[in-house]
């Protein structure tokens, strides 16, 4: 993660404090919800580490307790945990919510000229820093930080696909937004199964 996003993210950590904490010397406890198993990559290289310096920049006033499989939420229903006050913090991903965020679902049309999950996610945190319009579609919760995924392979079981033709009537597994309308345009079946295409970590205000 980049120095700047670090910053912003430890920033934005230290507001939730600061509004929430009566006193410096108590130890403020947050939950997070997350959809992902605990051993998971993301888990292990991303958010229990982040966790970790979030506890040490603050010298443990500030703890944040993981949940993690959906223990707390599941996952099409954290974004409303988040906002309800269920869980002070959440990470999941946008596919649950298509028509939620469709201006930052720009960053699922097909055959962008990107090439990898840093380079996607820089992309799309620099759009919502510039654009008002994508920020207002997280007006009910405070934006932490953001991810894209790394372009994806088309695998599939028993049927080879060499041309446009073969795709078509074949059941795809994705997500909701451009994905979906991509399978429908080339013939594909698309089958709404979870799977990571942008996800976000959030907290309420």
């Amino acid at each position: 993660m980049k120095k700047r996003t670090f910053l912003t993210l430890l920033g934005s950590v230290c507001l939730v404090f600061i509004l929430v904490a009566p006193s410096l010397a108590q130890v403020i406890k947050l939950t997070l919800a997350d959809q992902n198993a605990a051993t998971g990559w993301g888990p292990v290289h991303a958010l229990q580490p982040w966790v970790k310096k979030v506890e040490e920049a603050t010298k443990n006033r500030v703890k944040i307790d993981i949940f993690p499989s959906q223990t707390l939420a599941k996952g099409p229903d954290i974004f409303n945990a988040v906002k309800s006050g269920v869980a002070d913090m959440g990470w999941c991903f946008h596919g649950y919510w298509p028509d939620m965020t469709p201006l930052s679902d720009v960053i699922t049309l097909p055959s962008l000229p990107i090439k990898s999950s840093e380079k996607a996610s820089e992309v799309l945190w620099k759009l919502y820093e510039k654009f008002p319009e994508i920020q207002r579609e997280y007006r009910d919760v405070h934006v932490l930080t953001m991810w894209a995924s790394s372009p994806y392979f088309l695998i599939t079981a028993k049927k080879q696909v060499k041309t446009m033709e073969d795709i078509k009537g074949l059941k795809i597994r994705v997500v909701g937004g451009p994905p979906t309308e991509q399978m429908k345009a080339l013939g594909a079946v698309p089958v709404l199964i979870p799977m990571l295409i942008i996800t976000s970590l959030w907290t309420r205000e």
